[in-house]
């Protein structure tokens, strides 16, 4: 039986290795995973120059967070809820447990030091906690299309705190791999309308929108996005205005602009806390609510598996690229959209 494997550290200095660990044993009631696929988030690449955003972060680590995988190993007292062979979506937070004063967050907070190393999905295995959500996963789908259960579980939180509902018009600021996912969460909530707005280097990103969805697009670098939306609700504008931007203050000013009287805002992109300037009074007078939009819920981790478990999110046109840890200063070129050749509207390492 294989007693090593493979797995990308991160130092927290914008340098990386490729190590070899000891396939660990189970925790106390947990288990290990034999990763298929995990996905890659833009915040991967912020971690990956060290700059933390998840309160416990620490270096080297182990990342990776949109984890899909096989149950390999389980501990004799497990508490998951799984057997052994079956396939997963791993729960990035668990809810129950803490090490060291820590919130166990997968690909986060517990790095190369702690128990075995083995804690995100950039290795070809991982330790698993007990009291970590565990859900199913299909066996008709590939792991790659199964790794969007994470940031789609962010989209469905989202799309229910800002109460999207049959027939809203909404607005989606960012045609990344999240915003992607918002359109598919409005969609299934039944939205009428949905509007994304991205640049004109986003233009593979926009027609993904369509395929995603998307009932039109506007790129902002061509046209008024404020107007546009103005033009195509006949003047009554939206709903609903979900941010989903990275850094982008642009994009919260805009929203505010884009909004229907009564209607919600959702704010979900990190700015790295530069101040975005606004004038309250058009909060107040136009009775908005303004919602922040931070991760996802055991309810909406179910509900996204189960969107994709039935088949109901859009297949090849969101997997994007798909490489290996072999591959992965290509995969980190495309992920932080900087590679010379191509763009990618998501990308993924598979272990094989």
């Amino acid at each position: 039986m294989k007693d090593t494997c493979r797995a990308i550290v991160f130092n927290g200095d914008g340098t990386y290795e490729i190590r070899k660990f000891d396939i660990p044993e189970p925790t106390e009631r947990g288990a290990v995973i034999k990763v298929e696929a995990v996905g890659m988030c833009s915040s991967d690449a912020e971690q990956f120059m060290g700059h933390h955003h998840v309160p416990g972060e620490v270096a080297p680590v182990v990342p990776g967070h949109e984890i899909v995988g096989r149950v390999y190993k389980l501990a004799d007292d497990a508490d998951l809820g799984v057997s052994v062979g079956d396939r997963v979506a791993v729960d990035l937070i668990n809810r129950t447990e803490v090490y060291n004063d820590r919130l166990v967050i997968y690909g986060y907070t517990l790095g190369v030091n702690d128990l075995g190393g083995l804690w995100g999905g950039y290795g070809e295995y991982m330790s698993i906690m007990g009291g970590t959500n565990l859900l199913k996963l299909t066996e008709k789908k590939p792991p790659e299309y199964l790794t969007n259960f994470e940031p789609l579980a962010n989209a469905v939180n989202w799309v229910k705190q800002a109460g999207v509902k049959k027939g809203d018009t909404v607005v989606i600021l960012g045609p990344g791999h999240i915003g992607l996912m918002c359109i598919a969460a409005a969609k299934e909530a039944g939205a009428s309308n949905i509007i994304v707005t991205g640049k004109s280097v986003d233009s593979v990103r926009l027609k993904a929108a369509i395929k995603a969805g998307a009932d039109h697009t506007i790129d902002v670098d061509k046209e008024d996005a404020v107007a546009k939306v103005s033009e195509i609700t006949n003047g009554r504008k939206a709903d609903i205005v979900m941010d989903v931007t990275a850094m982008s203050t642009a994009a919260v000013r805009q929203a505010f602009d884009m909004i229907t009287f009564s209607g919600t805002i959702l704010l979900a992109g990190l700015k790295n806390k530069v101040p975005v300037e606004l004038v309250t009074d058009n909060i107040v007078l136009n009775c908005i609510t303004v919602k922040g939009g931070a991760g996802s819920t055991e309810e909406s981790m179910r509900t996204a598996v189960n969107l994709l478990n039935e088949g109901k999110i859009p297949g090849d046109e969101l997997v994007g690229e798909v490489l290996t840890i072999d591959d992965f200063e290509e995969a980190m070129q495309l992920l932080k959209r900087e590679h010379p050749e191509r763009e990618a509207v998501r990308v993924t390492i598979v272990h094989k």
